[in-house]
Order: C-alpha cells, then sequence, then structure tokens
C-alpha cells in the first residue's frame, strides 16, 4: 500500500503534482488540510533560497514568510490576486485557491505567484498599455478607412414614398437584425446601407462593403474571410484580414448578394449561423460581431425556384427587407436631383450652367431605367460636354428625346379622343333638349357654366336641329 501524508494525498498524488508542477516558471505550493508543504516546484524554491527537498512535510508558516494560506484552509475562501510582502520586504502578488476533497471537506492549499515583484507587475502594464495604444490606432485606423459616408440627410427626396421608405428605415436601423435591400439598379442601395449604419448603435464601428459580384470567385472567400501568410501563391506576409474581421463591432454591406456563387454562399451561411469564421489556411475559427445589411437587384425568390440562391441564406438576410422605388415611382423629386447634382458637378467644373425649362419639363416625364445614377451620369456629362451655360433640348440624347416625345404624342392621341367623345354628347344633348342649355346641362348631369364654357370651347353655339344624332 502507497504511503500517505494524509487521507488525501498520498505518494503517487504528490509524485504527479510535482510532475505537473515543478518545473513551471512560475511558483507553485501545495498544502495540505494541516498546512503541511506537499509540493514546491523549482521556481518557487529558487525564489525563497530554500532546498526544495528540505521543506516538503514542513508546516508552511515555517517556509513562507508571513503567509495567509493558514486562513485559506480555515475560511475555505479563495484570495486572489493579493499583495504579499516576505521577509525581504519584497511586494508580490499572489493567488491562495483552497483544494477540497471528495467528501467537500477542505483537503489542501494551492499558492501561486503571479507576479514575484510590483516591478514585474509594472513593466507587465506598462507593456498591456503599449499594446493597447497599438491596438486603439489600428482600430481608429480602420474606422476612418472603413466608415460610412452618407446619412439620411443626404438621401433627397419630398415625395411620400421617399418619406415613407426613410421612417422604415430608421427603424430598422435601431434592430439588431440583418436586412436586406431590394431595388433597381441605380437606385441607390450602397447610400442607404450607409445611412442605416450611421443611424445605428454601431455608428462608431466600421461600414465594410464588398461587390459579391465584381470579385472572382477564386478571389472572393479570401476577401471575405482573410487568409494565413503562405495560404496560397502570393500571399501576403503575415497573411490579410477578410472583410467579417475588418467589420467587427460593425456593419458588412454584402452588394449584389444575389451574384454571389453557390459555395460561397454555404459559407455565409455558416459565418452568420456560428457567427465565427475562418482564414484561408487557418486551422481556428474567429469570432465575430457584424451586422449584415445585403443588397440586390435581383428576384431572390425566382433564383430559389430556380436553384441557383439558397432558401435557408435568403432567409438569414432578409430578416428585414427593405423595398427602394424606383425614379419613376418618385418623378416629383426629379427637379430637386437634378438641382442637386447641378450644383455638384458645377462646383468641381468651376463652371456656371443651367437647364432651359422645356429640358427641365422632359427629364421629368423621362422613365429613367437606370434610375438616380443615369441621372447623376446625364447631369454631369452635360455640364462637361456643353459650352453655352444653359443646356437646351438639342443637347440632349436622342433616346431620351425620343422617348418623351413618345410618350407625349400618345398623351395628345388621348386627350384628342376624349375631346371628340365629349363634344359628340354634347351635341347630342342640346339637339335632344331642343337647343335648351338648361335642359341640355340637366341630361348631362353637369353644371350649366361647365356646359357654356363646353359649347364655347367647341363650337357649338350653331348647332342646329336638322343635326341627327348617330
Amino acid at each position: 500500500m502507497s504511503k500517505c501524508f494524509n487521507m488525501t494525498f498520498c505518494e503517487e498524488t504528490i509524485y504527479l503534482l510535482d510532475s505537473l508542477f515543478g518545473s513551471l516558471p512560475i511558483s507553485v505550493i501545495i498544502t495540505d488540510a494541516n498546512g503541511d508543504v506537499l509540493m514546491l516546484n523549482d521556481h518557487y524554491a529558487n525564489f525563497l533560497k530554500v532546498d526544495k527537498a528540505q521543506v516538503i512535510g514542513r508546516n508552511v508558516n515555517d517556509v513562507v514568510p508571513n503567509t495567509r494560506i493558514p486562513i485559506v484552509l480555515a475560511t475555505g475562501q479563495p484570495e486572489i490576486s493579493k499583495e504579499h510582502v516576505y521577509g525581504n520586504g519584497i511586494k508580490s502578488i499572489v493567488h491562495r485557491i483552497p483544494l477540497f476533497g471528495d467528501d467537500g471537506e477542505i483537503a489542501g492549499c494551492l499558492g501561486t505567484v503571479l507576479f514575484e515583484s510590483m516591478e514585474e507587475l509594472s513593466q507587465l502594464a506598462q507593456a498591456n498599455q503599449v499594446l493597447h495604444n497599438k491596438l486603439s490606432e489600428y482600430q481608429n485606423e480602420i474606422r476612418s478607412i472603413f466608415k460610412a459616408k452618407y446619412t439620411f440627410d443626404q438621401i433627397l427626396g419630398q415625395s411620400t414614398i421617399i418619406k415613407r421608405t426613410k421612417e422604415l428605415a430608421k427603424r430598422m436601423a435601431h434592430s439588431k437584425a440583418n436586412i436586406l435591400i431590394v431595388g433597381e439598379s441605380g437606385s441607390g442601395k450602397e447610400l442607404w446601407a450607409h445611412a442605416i449604419h450611421c443611424e445605428s448603435d454601431r455608428a462608431d464601428f466600421p461600414f465594410v462593403s464588398i461587390n459579391c459580384g465584381a470579385i472572382p470567385e477564386n478571389l472572393l472567400e479570401s476577401e471575405l474571410f482573410g487568409y494565413e501568410e503562405g495560404a496560397f501563391t502570393g500571399a501576403k506576409k503575415g497573411g490579410k484580414l477578410g472583410k467579417f474581421q475588418l467589420a467587427n463591432g460593425g456593419t458588412l454591406f454584402l452588394d449584389e448578394i444575389g451574384d454571389m456563387p453557390l459555395l460561397m454562399q454555404v459559407k455565409i451561411l455558416r459565418a452568420l449561423q456560428e457567427r465565427e469564421v475562418e482564414r484561408v489556411g487557418g486551422r481556428e475559427a474567429e469570432k465575430v460581431d457584424v451586422r449584415i445589411i445585403a443588397a440586390t437587384h435581383r428576384n431572390l425568390e425566382q433564383m430559389i425556384k430556380e436553384g441557383t440562391f439558397r432558401e435557408d441564406l435568403y432567409y438569414r438576410l432578409n430578416v428585414l427587407s427593405l423595398q427602394l422605388p424606383a425614379l419613376r415611382e418618385h418623378s416629383e423629386d426629379i427637379p430637386l436631383l437634378i438641382q442637386h447634382f447641378l450644383t455638384e458637378y458645377c462646383n468641381k467644373a468651376e463652371t456656371l450652367k443651367r437647364f432651359d425649362p422645356e429640358v427641365l419639363d422632359i427629364l421629368c416625364h423621362y422613365s429613367w431605367p437606370g434610375n438616380i445614377r443615369e441621372l447623376s451620369a446625364l447631369v454631369e456629362r452635360l455640364i462637361v460636354s456643353v459650352d453655352s451655360e444653359v443646356i437646351y433640348m438639342k443637347d440632349l440624347p436622342t433616346h431620351i428625346c425620343l422617348s418623351t416625345t413618345k410618350k407625349n404624342h400618345d398623351t395628345c392621341l388621348l386627350d384628342k379622343a376624349l375631346e371628340e367623345v365629349e363634344r359628340d354628347l354634347i351635341k347630342k344633348a342640346l339637339i335632344i333638349a331642343h337647343h335648351s342649355r338648361t335642359e341640355a346641362a340637366r341630361i348631362l348631369g353637369i353644371p350649366r357654366t361647365r356646359l357654356y364654357r363646353k359649347i364655347e370651347q367647341y363650337g357649338l353655339e350653331t348647332v342646329d336641329s336638322q343635326d341627327v344624332a348617330k
């Protein structure tokens, strides 16, 4: 049978403890319930300047000056990061942790010296402060580089639909849920994403964007998740952070999410579910805290049916949905937008231009398939290409003039047809009423004054009884 120092610690146990802690580069001591030393490692023996073999079995009070281990054994309460003054006046920071047996009774105490001197603690604190400062510098640099540029105040429009969309987007901004922005190309999806981030609780953290359709498939994974040094040929020394890591604490904007390859959709889904990413060539996952705002001009529901977009990813992204109106749906905002772009591009070109009223009317009736992006590009092109101060109809692209002319022509045809029907009805009513305007107005169900205006407008003052209704 093994020799036991008490009912809990046997020679095998002590041998095991010495094997575990004996050569550690930190000071460790273990006592039994009576405070007798069971194990003292090499580092602590050197620090105390004692013979390790001579102190085993002695009471801890004889080995460690001013120790509070007996108090911990009596109370069962641990003492963590406490200051301890040794006989030579050296101040240290120590842990004293009670050990319990299977019966719940105190079986001993573990003591460790966390810092052997206050100078060591001070040096570590200074080093930690340097690291903290550098980390803050890097974080500030990331925030300055990846910073949202637009707010809701910069989204122009006084139309009812724009006001309602803004109100909805602001409510979404204060939610923690992912957002899917849907809108035609050129409708300003990224601008809205910037504004939502600025309105959110994450406004002080990075806003990072990536166009999922603009990056080759073989590079998309490393762009999103980063890579380790040596992960592939051409990988940078030290590796590279991905968009998820850069956006940590803030917002990641996935533009044109409908263009993302299926394989990457699986990896994005995992990142959203687990809230962690793994670098290309890496072995460990990194936790990330990122809010996703995705955007697309595609019909994702149809893509799900076609098998080109994952349904589970769609529901992860489409927790909140923001539908942006096309420019043709709020054409009353076009004059305001034109004036904004006119001022912006004239200032850049250091020139002064204005639109002829006829041009403004044409632009307000154009359908703008490219939406606000098309309008912005047109205004900039006209400012650069037109020499005169006034921009006239002749300066507009042919397709815009033809489009609006056809619309106006169709409208004229409709107006003309309605006028012919109205003139014929009034003419017939006058004949039936034997030219009594009061009776004709009653038959038509309109006020007499209105009938008088219509008779004059259509030149029906001389209608006689020989006119016969068809």
